[in-house]
């Protein structure tokens, strides 16, 4: 597929959007949230549920669609945060590789921006390499970080010689464009070195029949098509911040979906 897509709905002045989520969620929650935002915010809900995304993944990995998680990815202007290069799939340990995630640019994101960057057909070689932990999930759960501090993911998947030998591409989006990558795709992204926010959003989308490996039972938003029992159902929000989306959020938050850096996750 070549890249950039647009979003079918015109979502305007997407950076005011996330600060304004983000003020919110200090004066409701006391922290920022990085994680499932879509479950406090009917804005981010709409952003994830949006046609021309969900179109796309459809192609990929049918209509049976859950989202699974969905996550912000923000580089602040000479904070010098990178994504080292690394594959979804060892660390969300899924059963299936019908697994994609829709990365929205809500701002800038070039390569002087540290936009996101990805391997060509990498997503065809399936596993390359193993993480530097036995268990992603366990190892989360136990607050475990190998990676450098600078470093948004928790884990090295150690990829520096393939790298060296398959140059990846960088993304280039405005914001409310968005690229697809799928679980098995190589990519990472740089340091920002520009003047201005680099921020992004990514949901990430799972096929019905695809459950996690280590948990008995999971939850995530049926989007399309047939629902699976393994899922309990989140629920969208009706309005930003009220009582049942906390709780709902809060919820989640112990759910294999809510994966990521303990850092970047607060």
């Amino acid at each position: 597929m070549a890249y950039p897509f647009e979003l079918s709905n015109k979502f305007k002045n997407l950076e005011n959007e996330y600060f304004s989520f983000q003020r919110k969620a200090k004066t409701k929650l006391g922290h920022i949230v990085t994680l499932k935002p879509n479950l406090l915010s009917t804005f981010f809900d709409k952003l994830a549920r949006d046609e021309s995304i969900l179109k796309k993944v459809k192609q990929i990995i049918g209509d049976d669609i859950y989202i699974w998680s969905s996550a912000f990815f923000p580089k602040a202007p000479g904070e010098g945060m990178i994504v080292s290069y690394h594959q979804d799939n060892p660390y969300w340990q899924l059963t299936s590789e019908k697994v994609v995630t829709a990365w929205i640019a809500m701002t800038i994101s070039d390569k002087n921006s540290g936009a996101l960057e990805i391997v060509p057909k990498s997503s065809n070689l399936g596993v390359i390499n193993d993480l530097d932990v036995k268990d992603a999930r366990k190892s989360y759960l136990k607050g475990q970080k190998t990676t450098k501090p600078n470093d948004m993911l928790s884990y090295n998947q150690n990829l520096e010689s393939f790298i060296k030998k398959n140059k990846p591409e960088v993304i280039n989006l405005r914001p409310g464009q968005f690229s697809l990558h799928h679980v098995n795709a190589v990519h990472g992204s740089g340091i920002n070195k520009s003047s201005a926010y680099r921020i992004g959003y990514a949901v990430r989308y799972i096929s019905s029949d695809t459950q996690h490996l280590k948990e008995k039972r999971d939850s995530a938003i049926h989007v399309s098509g047939k629902k699976n029992d393994y899922f309990e159902n989140e629920l969208r929000p009706i309005s930003d911040f009220d009582r049942n989306a906390i709780k709902e959020y809060n919820k989640a938050m112990k759910t294999a979906g809510a994966f990521g850096n303990k850092k970047y996750a607060s």
